[in-house]
């Protein structure tokens, strides 16, 4: 109890109180600055964060791209590659064959979405450079809000 008396009586109180409330003040300034440049995707009409799935056609999923790792993730654009998969339907779609690609991913146009940054477009390049499986090109893109 002296050393709180004494510390009071001291100029040393007011370095104390500053320093606790430049904590306080830094740490939620920080919180709300990393919550409020969060940038997400949309997929499947759900936004998120990072996905390791995402899927072209949400009603059945015959096509999606899967097993993805990103190597840069900002406000802009988004890089990464992972597995490009696609059903061929035959003879049905539930009895049909997937194929599989290596791809790179690209993540571009960013946009407000449901009031938060979203990159709302995607483009794929088969990684070999040979076309995609069931594809005449070695690229596919498409508007993310506009998925399924």
């Amino acid at each position: 109890m002296k050393k709180f008396i004494k510390l009071r009586s001291s100029k040393g109180w007011i370095v104390v109180l500053a320093t606790l409330i430049g904590l306080t003040f830094g740490g939620y300034s920080f919180t709300k600055n990393a919550v409020s440049t969060q940038v997400y995707v949309t997929n499947c009409g759900k936004l998120d964060y990072k996905p390791s799935l995402i899927i072209k056609f949400c009603a059945d999923a015959g096509v999606l791209i899967s097993h993805i790792e990103w190597s840069s993730w900002s406000a802009d654009s988004a890089v990464g590659k992972g597995a490009y998969e696609i059903n061929d339907c035959q003879p049905t779609c539930v009895a049909g064959k997937v194929h599989h690609a290596d791809i790179e991913i690209v993540l571009s146009k960013s946009k407000l979405i449901q009031e938060k940054r979203a990159l709302s477009f995607i483009t794929i390049k088969s990684k070999d450079g040979k076309n995609l499986p069931l594809s005449n090109s070695p690229i596919d893109e498409w508007p993310l809000e506009l998925a399924g």
